[in-house]
């Protein structure tokens, strides 16, 4: 992800990304990764309204790649989170890691990859 990303991220998101946060996915998914936190983090302001609540705000630790798929742990999450991260998951297996555009998952060795065909034909050869 880019540095201007990053920051876009940092600016939007500052209760939910908080101080330690390791973000590591391709630019095609930032768009889907980008709306996600944008929710999590309006969560985490209702919640930081609530004055006995604000021990209890939400946190990104990470969101990865994995399994051609987005990855993301949340500490003090709740069931709205866990559904919002869910429909991130599932977003991200029909979009291309690289570009964004539509796509399909395929198996890369022991791995799975989502890439539309012009970068499946790249990745492929």
């Amino acid at each position: 992800m880019k540095a201007s990303q990053t920051a876009r991220l940092k600016l939007r998101c500052p209760i939910a990304l908080g101080r330690e946060h390791n973000i590591t996915i391709p630019d095609g998914w930032f768009n889907l990764v980008f709306e996600m936190c944008e929710q999590i983090e309006d969560i985490a302001q209702q919640i930081n309204l609530k004055k006995r609540q604000r021990m209890f705000l939400p946190r990104i630790v990470f969101i990865e790649e994995h399994m051609g798929r987005i990855s993301c742990d949340v500490i003090n999450s709740n069931q709205d989170i866990a559904d919002i991260i869910k429909k991130a998951q599932m977003d991200s297996v029909k979009r291309c890691m690289y570009c964004g555009d539509t796509a399909n998952q395929f198996r890369q060795g022991r791995y799975l990859v989502t890439c539309c065909a012009k970068h499946r034909r790249g990745i492929l050869g």
